[in-house]
């Protein structure tokens, strides 16, 4: 079911009763909370036109904050197609940097100060800082975007990045920071975040350019303001002033990019700001069926419940939402591919069929297995799997080892017979040896993770080389590496071609099909995602993920996957599916065979591990019995929520409970033990404080 078509001479017409009342709201604070699918874009593109048609504003008081330029294209596509004159609609950045230039004789720190060079990129003046410190240059200009993102000095860095999963400890990042903005300013160069900051700094401290901005543009509408982080937040309230005409849109639940310093406060505490805004919420769906709406609505369900929005749909029919647990990741991949292969005979055109999986390395096996299916496909926002840069180094390292003669000179002149090492392992020192990776330890950093992690899917595809054939020559096994690389993807055909995706990737686009792979502890949740904001985003990402879905929709996991050394690991399903619905893994076991090992908190991580002794086992006395309460709470919640237990608490975060010298004055006193965060806090909070006190009471 499709939006009804737009009017050109009633900018209203056609809309539905939420969309209609957000459309008519053209004055005054606003707050659009807009579902996934919900008609978000047609809903704020309606309301300029009818502020425009109404006579509240000219097109040229009103100025369309989006996030990227091709959303800025959209909207201007769409006002053209109601008839409306032509709006300014232009990222943070991009208007930020247009007022920057005009008023840059104000905002100079001296009069002939020339206008600065943009950057368009900080790698340059970080490389000589990565090679020092051993890490990535990306990654060090990660951690400063994020300081900037929060408008953090190097300083105010030091103390507040404690904790942060970064390339290096705080100190040396700070002075890292401090000597790349010198580097910059010494070089008469800004950033992108400077853009902000500068435009920001110059609004509050010059009156009269602030005033001529603010007569310029009367009407501003922001999208995706669950994304805007602090620095565009301080620049959005520097173009309003005292005044009030704001119209923000967005979807809290679509928050997943908060580890760049977006935050979804601003949307969901929009009221805050501005306390008689008037809060509209879009519910009805246009692009899934019930049966997936179903789905998405229980994914979210650890939200407060006053917070939730129930998506609603009129597209009836189109099959249940299916859960597929493999033996293993390979029968996984295989068995997705059937799927695809099943979906196109039935007439269902390649672009809309979607593959989403977690992390960029999980590429590499679908596209081999496509490929090798003679199926069309493509890899959205990054090159496929052989084309990216650290996997061609490798590639490189390895045809010239290949190259090498493979007998030792000093062996064969002593008469000495090798016996060559297995093509895996030589792989593995011929990286090691030329791009310094090690197998054994996944490095902090997001770009120095993703580095490692397709290094280690390339070992991983050398290994699966191996598997038919133990004693395959090193050489064979570059030849069969680079045979995969020039194959390359297959050209899409008339029906387009499959897309394969991160989940990250996919926000923003939908398919008849979608194909969730690998829901599995570690995975998704990622495994460095520790505490509970971190899993809670998790979640939002799923829930991302299930509504890119129109009609087909599968989420699957492995019970096993090769990991480290190619050795099999036993996997889970991920938290985030349990009691979703028929057929997803059950907190009292089920579907999932490991279920049971779940729901108790404890399970098996490898071949041959054996179960961690919980901690709760160690305690005696008062301790043990409070602890036995806890664990008795702890069950019947985790019954309550249809969660497995340790959703709720684990064994280590009751432990510390247990052993606690007195029950804490407040809940929030509670956020100091492991494992307990705001999310937990606010859920659990009231409950574990009584049954502490309980417990004491009872010594």
């Amino acid at each position: 079911m499709t939006s009804p078509p737009d009017s050109p001479t009633d900018p209203i017409a056609g809309l539905n009763p939420a969309q209609r009342a957000a459309a008519e709201a053209v004055q005054g604070p606003v707050r659009i909370l807009a579902g996934a699918g919900t008609g978000k874009t047609r809903t704020i593109t309606h309301r300029i036109a009818h502020q425009i048609r109404s006579g509240v504003a000219r097109p040229g008081q009103i100025l369309a904050v989006t996030f990227t330029d091709r959303a800025a294209g959209e909207l201007r596509t769409r006002l053209g197609a109601l008839g409306v004159p032509p709006v300014r609609a232009a990222t943070f950045h991009a208007a930020a940097w247009a007022q920057l230039r005009h008023f840059w004789p104000r905002a100079a720190d001296a009069p002939d100060q020339p206008l600065p060079e943009v950057m368009s990129s900080k790698i340059r003046l970080l490389v000589p800082f990565a090679r020092r410190l051993g890490v990535e240059a990306r990654d060090l200009a990660g951690e400063i975007e994020w300081a900037k993102a929060r408008m953090l000095s190097p300083e105010e860095y030091r103390r507040a990045a404690a904790g942060r999963d970064a390339p290096v400890d705080p100190d040396t990042m700070a002075e890292v920071y401090a000597a790349y903005e010198a580097a910059k300013a010494a070089a008469g160069a800004i950033d992108y975040e400077d853009m902000l900051l500068r435009t920001a700094d110059l609004l509050v401290r010059d009156g009269e350019t602030a005033a001529a901005v603010r007569d310029r543009y009367r009407f501003l509408t922001v999208d995706e303001y669950q994304d805007v982080n602090r620095a565009q937040h301080a620049l959005l309230r520097a173009w309003i002033g005292e005044r009030d005409e704001l119209c923000v849109v967005g979807d809290d639940d679509q928050t997943i990019y908060s580890f760049t310093g977006a935050s979804s406060r601003y949307l969901i505490d929009f009221h805050c700001e501005f306390p008689h805004a008037q809060r509209i919420t879009l519910t009805r769906n246009y692009r899934s069926t019930r049966k997936v709406l179903t789905l998405a609505n229980r994914v979210l369900w650890t939200k407060p419940a006053e917070r939730r929005k129930r998506l609603t749909s009129e597209l009836t029919g189109g099959p249940e939402p299916e859960f597929t647990e493999f033996a293993e990741a390979a029968d996984e991949v295989a068995g997705v591919v059937s799927r695809c292969r099943a979906l196109l005979d039935d007439g269902v055109p390649a672009r809309e069929i979607a593959v989403l999986y977690r992390v960029n390395a999980q590429s590499e096996a679908f596209e081999l297995a496509l490929r090798d299916a003679g199926l069309p496909f493509t890899v959205r926002g990054e090159a496929t799997f052989f084309a990216r840069t650290e996997v061609r180094q490798a590639l490189r390292l390895l045809t010239a080892e290949r190259e090498r003669p493979s007998e030792d000179p000093a062996a064969m002149a002593a008469g000495v017979e090798l016996t060559p090492p297995p093509a895996d392992r030589r792989v593995e020192r011929v990286l090691r040896a030329g791009l310094r990776h090690q197998s054994h330890a996944e490095p902090a950093g997001g770009v120095a993770r993703e580095r490692w992690r397709n290094l280690e899917a390339l070992i991983g595809a050398a290994r699966s080389r191996m598997a038919g054939d133990p004693q395959v020559s090193f050489e064979s096994v570059v030849d069969d590496l680079l045979a995969r690389a020039a194959a390359g993807a297959d050209a899409p055909g008339p029906g387009g071609a499959i897309t394969l995706a991160t989940l990250h990737r996919a926000k923003g686009l939908e398919f008849d099909a979608v194909f969730l792979a690998s829901c599995e502890e570690g995975l998704l949740p990622i495994s460095h995602a520790r505490t509970d904001e971190e899993v809670e985003e998790e979640r939002r990402l799923l829930y991302v993920g299930v509504t890119r879905a129109r009609r087909h929709l599968w989420l699957s996991w492995a019970l096993s996957r090769p990991g480290r050394g190619g050795r099999a690991q036993r996997r889970r399903p991920s938290r985030l599916l349990f009691n979703l619905a028929e057929g997803a893994p059950r907190s009292g076991g089920g579907t999932a065979r490991d279920g049971a090992a779940a729901a108790s908190g404890n399970h098996r991580s490898g071949r041959g591990s054996r179960e961690r002794a919980s901690p709760l086992r160690d305690l005696s006395g008062a301790e043990a019995a409070l602890a036995e309460r806890l664990r008795a709470w702890r069950a019947q919640r985790a019954r309550q929520d249809e969660v497995p237990a340790f959703v709720v608490c684990s064994d280590r975060t009751l432990a510390a409970l247990a052993t606690a010298d007195k029950p804490p004055a407040a809940p929030e006193d509670l956020l100091s033990v492991h494992g307990l965060g705001p999310a937990k806090l606010e859920r659990y909070g009231e409950e574990l404080l009584q049954v502490m006190r309980d417990g004491h009471a009872r010594r």
